[in-house]
């Protein structure tokens, strides 16, 4: 067995591992077929080793999930189109490195949307860094984000919902909430489908730091989702979103003691 070839022809496998037969339908190539059995055939005779363990798993549940026709006909659409690299802006703000990012900016649109939810190089920086990095939001809002802008649908605020920001404290959180908002950002924004607000996001997600941040701005304690009918939550209080999270109802039972 040589584990080294294994994985050398996974790698020349996977961007061709689906291919379409006479009348037009997806099923797996024959090479992955092929690599499949090998590798399988190989964990019988060495069944302790990890490694072949894991890529003999691995192949096993693509085949399994790929066997689905409709499933196999979206990753063969995927393999042949794609999707457009992401810009050199947005991979500065996953490095969280202030000099890269500068570097980025000059020349860029910082409000270009990207995606197919039309993301904003902001809305980015607050949702995509292992911790939420104000220094690099307030470099962003220095060079011309608008914190209007987020996905299609929302603004920035809506974000915080998907930020890590346990790290923070909510009052410095705050400050970029309130700059925001001083820059135009509808605090009670709402989503177009589901009509929700950057407070009931953040409190759905068991954001405590973010639902303070956003209620220390003044950000509606009462405010419920739309009644669209759309989703269990069509209606909802703040209090239904929180309830499970003892850290999110307890700062929401704070601010309700100040209304």
């Amino acid at each position: 067995m040589d584990l080294s070839e294994f994985e050398r022809r996974a790698a020349a496998v996977m961007p061709n591992m689906i291919v379409t037969d006479e009348s037009g339908a997806p099923s797996l190539s024959p090479e992955f077929l092929a690599l499949h059995d090998d590798v399988m055939e190989a964990l019988g005779d060495n069944p302790e080793d990890s490694t072949l363990t894991q890529l003999a798993e691995a192949l096993s549940g693509l085949r399994l999930t790929l066997s689905d026709p409709d499933i196999a006909a979206e990753t063969l659409n995927a393999l042949r189109n794609p999707p457009p690299p992401q810009p050199p802006l947005f991979d500065a703000i996953e490095t969280g490195d202030v000099s890269q990012i500068r570097a980025a900016l000059h020349g860029c649109d910082v409000n270009a949307r990207f995606g197919e939810y039309d993301k904003t190089a902001l809305y980015h920086a607050v949702t995509e860094l292992d911790g939420l990095s104000l220094e690099v939001v307030h470099l962003l809002l220095d060079a011309g984000a608008d914190p209007r802008l987020g996905l299609t649908d929302s603004n920035v605020l809506h974000g915080l919902g998907f930020a890590r920001t346990r790290h923070l404290a909510p009052e410095d959180l705050a400050g970029f909430v309130t700059r925001c908002v001083d820059l135009g950002a509808d605090l009670e924004h709402r989503t177009c489908r589901l009509q929700w607000t950057p407070l009931i996001t953040a409190v759905s997600e068991w954001e405590p730091v973010a639902t303070e941040a956003l209620l220390m701005v003044g950000a509606d304690i009462t405010a419920c989702a739309g009644d669209t009918g759309k989703g269990c939550f069509s209606g909802a209080s703040v209090w239904d979103f929180a309830n499970g999270h003892d850290e999110t109802l307890a700062v929401l039972n704070t601010y309700a003691k100040r209304q």
